[in-house]
């Protein structure tokens, strides 16, 4: 079965890679950002969220990586400053076909991606015990104590908690969006989760729990 095409709004973001079923919260004040945003009221309040490749979030239109995320508002708060306060969750991953509108904000043709399906339930118990590793080391990083970390039973819905959570780049975090399955995702996850709790280890060695930590 094909997979379904449709028109979507989209807004390019430097430092954000969104995940479905994870939220976005966003400050919007540019024009063209307020306009689409009072365009999508009308339709399904759905957009595209999409990594910057090239170009900057304001200015110019900005070159984008093809696989973004839809997202849509479910709360919306409008500042009598002009600006809109709002948190978008994720939902769907596409792949964008062709721009068909640039000015002014980008509007593209795009694929839907079906829902990631995941058979291999043994990987998936690794990244989950990993992550729940992962999270109680962070927070002993910030003298904090954790005894429950909420993780999903679905494996797709845990591969993008742990892609969001995840103290990486960019870079690495796009890679992680676009692969193909829930299997090869929680594969390299497992991997960048020992390589992050043995720099944190490392770090916790030389110099005790901070109040800040940063991989990168």
């Amino acid at each position: 079965m094909a997979n379904v095409e449709r028109e979507l709004p989209l807004f390019p973001l430097g430092g954000t890679v969104l995940f479905p079923g994870m939220n976005l919260p966003l400050q919007i004040f540019e024009n063209r950002y307020l306009q689409m945003m009072a365009d999508i009221t009308q339709d399904d309040s759905r957009f595209g969220v999409v990594l910057i490749k090239e170009g900057k979030e304001v200015g110019e239109p900005a070159l984008s990586f093809d696989v973004g995320t839809v997202a849509q508002v479910f709360q919306r708060e409008d500042s009598p400053d002009g600006r809109i306060i709002l948190v978008a969750e994720g939902q769907q991953r596409f792949r964008t076909l062709n721009i068909v509108q640039q000015r002014p904000y980008i509007i593209a043709r795009v694929e839907l991606l079906p829902p990631e399906e995941s058979s291999d339930m043994q990987i998936a118990q690794q990244v989950r015990g990993k992550y729940i590793e992962y999270a109680q080391l962070l927070a002993g990083m910030s003298n904090e104590w954790m005894r429950d970390v909420q993780v999903p039973e679905e494996a797709a819905e845990l591969s993008y908690l742990v892609a969001q959570s995840l103290d990486a780049s960019m870079m690495v975090k796009q890679g992680l969006l676009e692969m193909d399955t829930v299997e090869e995702r929680l594969i390299a996850e497992v991997e960048i989760l020992d390589m992050t709790m043995e720099h944190v280890r490392q770090r916790v060695r030389r110099e005790g729990p901070s109040q800040r930590f940063s991989t990168n």
